[in-house]
């Protein structure tokens, strides 16, 4: 059996054969929310639309718009990378034993969104070169601390000394930081810190450079294809 939307020797993955059979089995006014939803949205992200005002109105529950919407994306992007007939994908699908009728229903959705395929690509490889190489940014949880600030550490214990470790000479404000990063395998690496006031100061004005730096790079490079 060979398939031409997965790749040389390539095979369907179970998330998407669920997908699929979720988005197969939705009436055409399902199909026609998730088409509207492709038609105007800017980053093709199911996951982070499923609580938008336009799908809470629509008769899609959250899971089968998300489930819908995955299997219509990878259907286009695969369009697009090996430059298929939609012959070819229909194909496919009825070599994964779709229901006939629904496939050929189904024509006419992807014919409407095929214009999008190219942008829709275009994500996708944005999102493997931004994703790939080193771990990404996926969360920052922090807190404020007050440190007390006594005369003497608890330990080494000191036999003879001129201070205690009981005397109270002060507080401390700090902010304990842990980011949480995951690598292109979905591995998460975490790493906790705690800073100072004066250190937060200064790591608040490092990004601002930061920003700075960024802003004059994107102007230099305006001529370029941006996100």
């Amino acid at each position: 059996m060979e398939f031409k939307m997965f790749g040389p020797a390539g095979y369907p993955s179970s998330d998407f054969q669920k997908d699929l059979k979720v988005l197969l089995y939705l009436d055409d006014k399902a199909w026609d929310v998730l088409a509207r939803w492709f038609e105007t949205t800017e980053d093709f992200d199911a996951d982070s639309a499923d609580s938008s005002p336009a799908i809470a109105a629509s008769p899609l529950l959250p899971e089968q718009f998300i489930d819908g919407a995955n299997a219509l994306k990878y259907i286009l992007e695969s369009w697009r990378m090996y430059d298929l007939q939609l012959a070819e994908i229909q194909r496919d699908l009825l070599l994964l034993n779709c229901p006939r009728e629904r496939i050929e229903q189904l024509g006419p959705l992807l014919e409407r969104l095929r214009p999008l395929r190219e942008r829709m690509y275009a994500e996708y490889m944005r999102f493997d070169h931004e994703n790939a190489v080193l771990p990404t940014l996926e969360d920052i949880r922090a807190v404020c601390d007050l440190r007390p600030i006594f005369e003497d550490t608890v330990y080494p214990i000191q036999q003879a000394a001129a201070v205690s470790h009981t005397r109270l000479l002060g507080y401390s404000y700090m902010v304990l930081v842990e980011l949480v990063a995951e690598d292109f395998e979905g591995t998460k690496h975490m790493f906790a810190f705690q800073i100072t006031q004066k250190t937060l100061a200064d790591m608040r004005a490092a990004l601002g450079r930061a920003a700075e730096q960024l802003d004059i790079l994107k102007a230099s490079t305006h001529a370029l294809p941006d996100e």
